[in-house]
């Protein structure tokens, strides 16, 4: 290899760490009717879901609904189907629609044949404890919300045989509840490598910096250490290099 193409190769992979380093944003959106194809900063329409009004994936017309309506006209669904439902616990379930039409690091975990949907999105598990301390003693009639309903000409109900409970029955911990709420879509994470459903959006989006897992090695020992070699010695080239 000739000293001009190690320089081109040296600086694609420094690049690359780079990105690794300071979180990388993607430039393509889950699928889905309010998604946009890729994020992008929001105007005065967006008024709902703020956390990512300088980058989202969610349109404006979105939000508008959401603040509206809630999900009424989204889904023709309710989260109150089981009685009224406090504040805080109504705050956390628009927290989570929010996040999912909204967060663009998303897309790291929408595998081919999950569609339009999302797999074992770590959220982090003191998020999940706040959830539930918000939620358990308010009711809903099924554990898995994204498959246990009743879908009949167009609109979700509890099913004939279902008997509401409360979220502390159902679900008994945050653990439980980011678990099991939404099927295989969320997991309760109790390492830094976590997300937030919500975030103050003046610090940037800190869901950038988690990294997915993988198969092949234990994330919480192996990966951060070896990245956290590799920002290193990244800083230390770029420092050089500018």
């Amino acid at each position: 290899m000739n000293k001009a193409n190690f320089i081109l190769l040296a600086t694609l992979v420094i690049l690359g760490f780079h990105q690794v380093c300071n979180g990388a944003n993607p430039d393509t959106c889950v699928s889905g009717p309010w998604h946009k194809p890729k994020p992008t900063q929001e105007g005065a329409d967006y008024v709902e879901c703020l956390s990512w009004k300088s980058m989202s994936c969610c349109t404006a017309n979105f939000t508008k609904e959401l603040a509206a309506n809630k999900v009424l006209n989204l889904y023709n669904f309710r989260w109150n189907h089981c009685g009224n439902i406090s504040q805080a616990c109504e705050t956390f379930i628009k927290d989570e629609e929010c996040f999912y039409q909204c967060e663009p690091n998303l897309i790291y975990y929408n595998p081919a044949e999950a569609n339009d949907t999302v797999r074992d999105v770590p959220i982090c598990a003191s998020y999940c404890n706040a959830w539930f301390e918000a939620c358990k003693d308010d009711q809903t009639c099924v554990e898995d919300w994204q498959k246990d309903f009743n879908y009949t000409a167009g609109t979700y109900s509890c099913p004939a045989i279902s008997t509401c409970k409360t979220y502390a029955e159902w679900y008994k911990n945050g653990k439980g509840l980011c678990d099991k709420m939404w099927g295989r879509s969320f997991k309760y994470e109790e390492s830094d490598n976590c997300m937030l459903m919500t975030f103050n959006s003046s610090k940037g989006n800190p869901n950038t910096k988690v990294m997915p897992r993988t198969s092949s090695a234990d994330f919480n020992s192996v990966v951060p250490a070896l990245l956290e070699i590799v920002c290193i010695l990244t800083a230390a080239l770029l420092s050089e290099c500018l």
